[in-house]
């Protein structure tokens, strides 16, 4: 059975020649199924398959400065967009916020790939964690059609900075699967992933999870080698 991985390039390549370089270096033909996720400034430039946005805005067109709309990212051929990511929430996106992107994005037919984890800590047990993980989706998934929503589950202490090789404590793969069951039954979104310093040395313990849908992979999808080998998996 596929499963889906995605690729979070973040603010990565630094021009659009390595951009492309790098999408031209991922294999088309994967085991599983795989969207890649560029700066938005890239993606019209990008030639891949299954692309996704990192980020959107809730409005479809407006006074809204540097936004970019599921509109215009539909335009673009986006597929899928990225919402309610930990570097987003930190930066000041509320669940309101979140929520907003999500039924934005389902308006455009877009797939919303919708982080949750931001607030866990590493000292939590399974039955704390789902705690807060329903004080997101509970906000976050308000009038939205979940079985059209894919959620990544992304314990925000386990997220690498920049090195996905770092020293760094990772959740294990029980508890991805376990977590993974809980969102799975309580909201019956469409799939859940895991992301969190997913790489090619843990990735796949972490897709052998029966309720594991795949994996966001952040700095371990800009290593072409390394990220063929986990697509394939």
């Amino acid at each position: 059975m596929k499963k889906l991985i995605i690729a979070n390039w973040k603010l990565n390549p630094t021009t659009l020649k390595d951009a492309q370089k790098l999408a031209a270096s991922i294999s088309v033909k994967a085991k599983n199924k795989v969207v890649l996720c560029p700066p938005t400034i890239y993606l019209s430039q990008i030639d891949y398959p299954n692309l996704g946005a990192q980020d959107c805005f809730w409005n479809e067109k407006g006074p809204h400065t540097g936004q970019t709309s599921p509109a215009q990212l539909k335009d673009l051929g986006v597929k899928y967009c990225i919402v309610g990511h930990s570097e987003k929430r930190e930066t000041g996106d509320t669940d309101e916020m979140v929520n907003g992107k999500v039924k934005a994005c389902l308006a455009q037919k877009i797939t919303p790939v919708l982080c949750v984890g931001f607030g866990t800590t590493v000292e939590q047990d399974d039955l704390e964690v789902t705690d807060v993980l329903k004080s997101q989706l509970d906000i976050n998934l308000s009038g939205a059609d979940a079985s059209k929503v894919i959620v990544a589950y992304e314990p925000v202490w386990a997220i690498s900075s920049g090195d996905p090789y770092a020293t760094k404590k990772v959740a294990t793969p029980e508890h991805a699967e376990t977590i993974s069951i809980f969102i799975k039954n309580k909201y019956n979104v469409s799939a859940v992933l895991y992301g969190g310093s997913a790489n090619v040395r843990n990735a796949k313990e972490f897709l052998a999870g029966r309720n594991v849908g795949g994996l966001l992979v952040g700095g371990a999808s800009l290593i072409a080698k390394d990220f063929n080998e986990i697509i394939n998996m």
